[in-house]
């Protein structure tokens, strides 16, 4: 049973839906932050970043007053009616359309309890610092505006729901200049809210497809609240956190590519031959793509390798390539710290691997194949964990779109 509520969310006017709406914040450059909060009065940038020009956002003395100051600027978009409250308790179905390929599913409050007891699965561990950071900037901002990404079964019932409101007019229709498009409807039928629920209820298990460090904030906020209020009922808006929820066969699973600034003192040479122990190496076509599990592609000396396991190996291919690669031959040992491996998306390619590598930010680059979705259910299912950075998943979703409140 997965708990899925409707809940009154707080969203911007529909005249004004494509400017609101922002990707995350570090996504984009100083100069283009910059240029967007400059150019755009109502982009939601200006609450998660209200201080502009500032070179110690994550200063641990100054977290709480840039908090606050989130939370000013959020209560200003209130006041000036850009964005604003739901008047009745909803469901949201919204739809990406991204490279021709639709994403559709439901924005929902989801029950911490299911976090909690293991309902929703997860699949990566989480740096208690950045759990602490974001916990407190719930606390203090009392907004959750940037949904969770979930995974569930495919559901019939759903389906035919959402075809009744996908042939309606949407409340928002917009596209942005990456060319993705942006459509959200919202439910608002009793009838309808109840089926949802109904149909979550008899749903075992959510996969987080993305978004460990806000769900786990959310528990912990919960955590928290609950022990500083007097009879809590289990159903303040703090026991629930956003997400959005996709049929897990329309998530688009990417891989991460790792780049490394040294050879830890080896030539090119002496390096594909320590490669040999453990893969068949040989030349490759250019911006050669791993088209198989236990296949790697290698960039390196403007020379491109395809990389095969000579045993193979039923882990993961990012811990492969860890355990005997970057570890043993690299002395890469810790992923999160060592400042000589760098991650690259799965949008990017082989070609924006090679550009790096070209510019001589980089010495090597190693493609790798995608995680498939049966792997990431099965490492969740066993309470097992991927290395960090494995998984690149699509959609990602826009920052103040929608937005939960958390008292």
């Amino acid at each position: 049973m997965s708990i899925v509520k409707p809940f009154k969310a707080v969203r911007p006017t529909a005249d004004k839906a494509h400017l609101v709406a922002s990707r995350s914040y570090v996504s984009y450059t100083k100069p283009q932050l910059r240029s967007k909060l400059h150019e755009n009065p109502y982009s939601f940038l200006h609450i998660i970043h209200p201080d502009l020009g500032s070179n110690k956002l994550h200063k641990a003395d100054t977290l709480e007053k840039r908090f606050e100051l989130v939370k000013s600027k959020y209560k200003e978009f209130i006041e000036e009616e850009i964005l604003v409250r739901e008047e009745e308790a909803c469901f949201y179905i919204y739809r990406q359309i991204k490279n021709g390929h639709p994403f559709t599913g439901l924005i929902a409050a989801v029950a911490v309890e299911d976090y909690n007891n293991g309902k929703i699965k997860i699949h990566e561990q989480t740096l208690s610092k950045r759990e602490d950071t974001f916990t407190k900037y719930l606390d203090i901002t009392d907004i959750n505006a940037e949904p969770v990404l979930l995974m569930s079964e495919r559901s019939t019932g759903l389906e035919i729901i959402y075809a009744k409101y996908l042939d309606q007019r949407p409340t928002y229709d917009f596209t942005t200049t990456n060319r993705d498009r942006h459509q959200l409807w919202i439910v608002n039928a009793k009838e309808d809210i109840q089926k949802i629920e109904e149909i979550y209820a008899q749903i075992d298990a959510l996969y987080i497809a993305d978004g460990h460090h806000r769900s786990a904030s959310s528990a912990k906020l919960c955590e928290s609240r609950a022990l500083d209020t007097s009879n809590p009922t289990g159903k303040e808006p703090w026991n629930y956190f956003l997400a959005y929820i996709l049929d897990e066969n329309t998530v688009r699973i990417y891989e991460f590519n790792r780049l490394v600034k040294d050879l830890n003192g080896l030539e090119v040479s002496a390096f594909l031959k320590a490669l040999e122990k453990d893969f068949y190496v040989n030349e490759a076509p250019e911006n050669f793509k791993p088209s198989q599990k236990g296949e790697f592609s290698l960039y390196i000396h403007k020379q491109w390798f395809a990389l095969n396991l000579k045993v193979h190996q039923e882990t993961l291919d990012a811990q492969v390539l860890s355990d005997l690669v970057l570890n043993p031959i690299l002395g890469i040992k810790d992923l999160r710290k060592d400042k000589r491996v760098s991650f690259l998306d799965g949008p990017k390619g082989m070609e924006g691997m090679k550009q790096l590598i070209d510019k001589k930010q980089f010495i090597a680059g190693f493609g790798l194949y995608p995680v498939a979705i049966e792997e990431l259910k099965h490492i969740a299912d066993i309470n097992g964990t991927m290395p960090p950075k494995s998984t690149w998943v699509e959609p990602k979703l826009r920052s103040g779109l929608i937005v939960y409140e958390l008292s």
